[in-house]
């Protein structure tokens, strides 16, 4: 009768092992299938205590930074006052040993193991009796751990064929915390791209569709910033038939900051100067009103022409930024308008000068940011005025192709390296 019981027994314990090896099979293709890392966390709990026929579980995982565990779920009666406690340093406790050692555990009993904190169990009531503890591993990183955990009064003991079973599962579980945090992480990228491609879109409702209609004159500008968005800026601000309004500018920095800073800065130019135009009193108004709602040192460039399109003849100033280049009909490029001021933002009562620049019929006056001048080929050379002021005399006649061309040579300079700066280019021509 002693042996019919033992294989009885033996029988049993093999069917509940197939039973549970099924079970686990059939968890990792279900886990796989969950890609929302809250809900994941929370079946991995569920089917850990259930798998192993525990009375708590918990999971802990490994903050990137401080490479501390941190409570992610715990399951039991005591469960909420667990995760008040929520945080381990690597080498504290059992939890932490195994995620620094790396090893699996088990513990017939807690109170007899050396690195056991018995303060979970005064804190929350619950007494700790047998426990496996198992690193959660991910590209042989260690990312968290999971414990599942018998209580003292049910005088339950895992075996060793549990940990093993158990280290099964947190491979799977392990894999599965993986993909649905990488699938976190490229939904976060897809909604990012979204919101930067309408920031995109927004900021390009604030520069000019298209290059003003006249007469007397011909206009083009265009910006291509380093990123999705720049802090590179230009306009065109009518005021009447036959004066134009021109800023060309650089806000200090790139990206959404920099965006922002430029789209408020167009809006301030377009207001300030509808009341008095006149170019030193719009820089120093800008100025005042950056200054007053300045933020985290930002500053900007800027180059303010008003033109007389019937006399042909602009006032400018400029606020730190450079000097703007001028083609005759004689074949010379001069710089015309040195910074009469420092930058925007940075000092709050500052006076600028105002310059006034005839034009003669078939000069090209070409207005640019340091996105132009800067770009480097592989020999650390910069593309500078001189490969400007080569292509200005290539395509005096077409403010147009000027731009273009301006784009292609410096795409060709550096070698389609990536764009290190905003750059920004406005080209007129008088008829």
């Amino acid at each position: 009768m002693t042996t019919e019981a033992n294989l009885e027994n033996e029988c049993s314990r093999l069917k509940e092992r197939v039973h549970q090896l099924e079970t686990c099979y059939k968890i990792t293709s279900l886990l796989n299938s969950e890609l929302n890392l809250a809900h994941l966390l929370d079946s991995i709990m569920n089917i850990a205590k259930t798998v192993m026929k525990a009375d708590a579980c918990s999971l802990l995982l490994t903050d990137a930074e401080t490479g501390e565990l941190v409570f992610q779920i715990a399951l039991s009666e005591v469960g909420d006052k667990i995760m008040t406690m929520n945080r381990l340093k690597l080498g504290q406790g059992i939890a932490g040993t195994v995620a620094k050692s790396g090893k699996a555990v088990l513990v017939e009993d807690a109170y007899t193991h050396p690195q056991f904190n018995p303060d979970y169990d005064r804190k929350t009531g619950f007494r700790t009796g047998s426990l496996l503890c198992s690193p959660l591993k991910a590209r042989d990183a260690v990312i968290g751990v999971c414990q599942v955990i018998h209580g003292k009064d049910r005088q339950k003991t895992f075996r060793s064929s549990d940990l093993e079973l158990f280290q099964m599962f947190c491979d799977s579980a392990a894999l599965a915390i993986q993909n649905a945090r990488v699938h976190q992480i490229l939904m976060e990228n897809q909604r990012l791209e979204k919101d930067m491609e309408f920031a995109k879109s927004v900021q390009e409702s604030f520069l000019p569709a298209s290059p003003p209609k006249s007469v007397s004159f011909v206009f083009a500008g265009k910006t291509v910033p380093a990123r999705v968005v720049g802090g590179d800026y230009y306009d065109f601000i009518p005021f009447d038939d036959h004066t134009m309004g021109i800023v060309l500018g650089d806000v200090s920095g790139k990206g959404v900051p920099a965006a922002l800073q430029m789209a408020r800065l167009m809006s301030d130019f377009r207001y300030i100067s509808q009341n008095d135009p006149s170019p030193v009193r719009v820089l120093s108004e800008v100025n005042r009103i950056m200054c007053r709602r300045s933020q985290r040192g930002m500053f900007t460039t800027i180059l303010y022409l008003l033109l007389d399109m019937r006399s042909k003849t602009f006032r400018m100033a400029n606020g730190g930024h450079h000097p703007l280049l001028i083609w005759s009909t004689d074949g010379t490029v001069r710089e015309q308008g040195q910074a009469s001021g420092p930058p925007l933002g940075i000092m709050p009562d500052q006076t600028y000068r105002e310059e006034s620049i005839p034009l003669n019929p078939g000069d090209l006056v070409v207005v640019y940011t340091d996105g132009v001048t800067e770009p480097k080929n592989r020999s650390h050379e910069e593309f500078g005025t001189g490969g400007l002021t080569r292509l200005i005399r290539e395509h005096a006649n077409s403010p147009g192709d000027l731009i273009r061309a301006l784009e292609q040579s410096i795409r060709d300079f550096t070698e389609n390296a990536p764009q290190f700066d905003d750059l920004t280019c406005v080209a007129f021509k008088a008829l």
